[in-house]
């Protein structure tokens, strides 16, 4: 009698397992990778390897080259696939970079033209026009200089300080 107990809980814990395993792979965001990572990695452990924590690209491709070394079977395109995957997924959250701000009522027409990505011709309409009319306040003053391209200045409002 205490065998067959012994063999129920046993497979009621690979029913639980297996319930937590199809969980996580409901988890899993689509992606090519997904299926071999699903299919080859889950062979030896679950997914709550992946989930514990984000790994760089470098991280992940030592990672993946260790499980192949330990026996885990994939092409060289499946291996690319899922190493691509998991740093899509679950690699470090890019921080957005520091946009560089220039004040418009200081600098010169040659870093105008090169931190706006204005012709020179625009650049220096812009310097004549702050010499003439005094320092800009809002982005929306910068339209109204001759020759200027407004809807490049409007696509670099956020780079622009005064």
């Amino acid at each position: 009698m205490k065998h067959n107990g012994a063999k129920l809980i046993a497979a009621l814990a690979c029913l639980g397992f297996g319930l937590t395993i199809a969980a996580q792979d409901e988890d899993l965001p689509e992606g090519k990778g997904r299926e071999t990572l699903q299919n080859t990695c889950t062979e030896c452990h679950g997914l709550d390897k992946i989930f514990s924590e984000t790994r760089t690209r470098g991280q992940w491709e030592s990672i993946v080259n260790k499980m192949r070394i330990g026996g885990a079977t994939m092409t060289d395109s499946e291996y690319t696939d899922v190493v691509e995957y998991l740093t899509t997924h679950f690699g470090p959250e890019e921080k957005p970079k520091a946009v560089d701000k220039i004040n418009v009522n200081k600098a010169s027409a040659m870093e105008l033209e090169s931190v706006l990505e204005l012709t020179s011709s625009e650049a220096a309409a812009i310097v004549r026009y702050r010499e003439a009319h005094g320092a800009f306040k809002e982005w929306l003053d910068l339209t109204k200089v001759e020759g200027v391209d407004k809807a490049k200045i409007e696509a670099k409002k956020a780079r622009l300080s005064f």
